[in-house]
């Protein structure tokens, strides 16, 4: 048996997807991944009947969803956390939330009422874990 020649270009990566493979990748479901480019944040390209992603698009969403380093800002734990999740956590710790925070859970600025859920889920999260920093140790 005579060995395959190697090909030049065998390790190219793709330059676009369709629009089934960028779900796989990415993660995201397909309904959502057309709000995104309907949003004008995922890039497209039509050939035809057929929907190309650009790598380049795809590295873009990816690099915007990230802090930038040193900046010490995360993201909204809304958005890493599971919906359901984050409801229950919130609807748990309102009996030892102070009057204040409660008032700014009902704000109707939108900015005001994220710090305020933020800051209950992170004390919530905090609680399940030992003060000594072990975090493989739940209460």
């Amino acid at each position: 048996m005579r060995p395959t020649p190697r090909r030049p270009n065998a390790d190219l990566s793709p330059i676009t997807l369709r629009v089934a493979d960028a779900c796989r990748i990415t993660g995201i479901g397909r309904s959502k991944f057309y709000e995104l480019i309907k949003a004008g944040e995922i890039e497209v390209i039509k050939v035809g009947a057929i929907t190309l992603v650009p790598m380049t698009s795809i590295d873009g969403l990816l690099q915007r969803g990230r802090p930038i380093a040193g900046d010490g800002a995360w993201p909204p734990l809304a958005e890493v956390m599971h919906p359901f999740l984050a409801n229950a956590i919130l609807t748990a710790s309102l009996a030892s939330t102070p009057e204040a925070v409660r008032r700014d859970l009902s704000s109707a600025d939108e900015r005001r009422r994220g710090k305020a859920e933020d800051g209950i889920v992170e004390r919530m999260i905090l609680a399940l874990y030992d003060r000594d920093d072990q975090p493989d140790v739940v209460r």
